[in-house]
């Protein structure tokens, strides 16, 4: 089979289509997942996705790779041109062409080297992991926790935050299609609303932000009798059970590329090594 690698693109509506059909044939699910990739690609106030896909010979996305911007590091170890989150790899089964995840993903990061320095932040699960170290020149931070709380309690962060935030980012994140959102202004608090073998479960997007940027998403507040999840890297992360690797669907790898200035890798690394990442920065719920 022939291979043709789209130059890399900004989303548009006009290009969600045939990425939605590829991930609906790499990844079935029951949720609709056109709603979810138009908030994710489009709506984003840091900017649209960016991505490169692949064709095979008949015309067929066959892969896809893409990235969506994130707001910047907070207190930054340099100078950035751009803050990146990866999300979305997906290559067809039956295309039989090796290596389109490392196709796609290196012509996607040469581009972005060409802008300057940036930062690819991503969250690789069992079966990626090795190829965005091994492959795509990731480093491993290290293993996502995973932590249980009981009603009305939460996570313990004594860790600044990996990421800015500000109200446009707080209102996107908590606006994903069909799934409730929870702010709590005192504790300065986001939560959304999962469902765990039909029962609810609230999963702890952040605590600790500014209370008033809470405040301004006008969300209505936490259920104190709904268990809740959290998921975060970083130093200082206490409370709750921790789920073990046996009951989690797949262990959480919190990894970083530097691109477009090799002097910043090992700052960044070491910037990041001592910041919380957790549920707000990232896709899983």
């Amino acid at each position: 089979m022939g291979l043709r690698l789209s130059t890399p693109a900004t989303a548009t509506a006009e290009a969600l289509p045939e990425i939605v059909g590829l991930l609906d044939r790499v990844f079935p699910q029951e949720r609709p997942r056109a709603p979810d990739l138009e908030w994710q690609y489009l709506r984003n106030p840091a900017g649209p996705a960016r991505y490169v896909n692949a064709y095979g010979d008949s015309g067929t996305l066959i892969a896809h790779y893409a990235l969506v911007p994130t707001p910047p590091l907070a207190d930054p170890p340099g100078d950035f041109v751009g803050t990146y989150f990866s999300l979305n790899t997906a290559v067809d089964p039956t295309a039989g062409v090796p290596g389109l995840m490392v196709a796609t993903a290196r012509a996607l990061f040469r581009q972005l080297q060409q802008e300057g320095p940036t930062v690819v932040l991503g969250v690789a699960n069992e079966n990626s992991f090795q190829g965005f170290v091994r492959m795509l020149g990731f480093r491993s931070l290290g293993r996502l926790s995973l932590a249980a709380h009981l009603p009305g309690t939460w996570p313990a962060l004594g860790t600044p935050r990996a990421l800015a935030v500000s109200p446009a980012h707080l209102a996107w994140r908590t606006g994903r299609p069909g799934v409730p959102a929870y702010g709590d202004p005192v504790r300065g608090a986001l939560t959304v609303r999962l469902h765990h073998r039909g029962l609810p479960l609230d999963a702890v997007l952040s605590t600790g932000l500014p209370g008033e940027m809470v405040s301004r998403v006008g969300l209505p507040r936490p259920a104190a009798w709904v268990p809740r999840l959290y998921a975060g890297f970083g130093p200082g992360i206490a409370g709750g059970l921790q789920v073990p690797d046996r009951v989690r669907p797949s262990p959480l790898e919190y990894i970083v590329r530097v691109l477009g200035d090799a002097a910043l890798v090992e700052p960044v690394a070491r910037h990041l090594a001592t910041r919380r990442f957790e549920f707000l920065d990232f896709d899983v719920v």
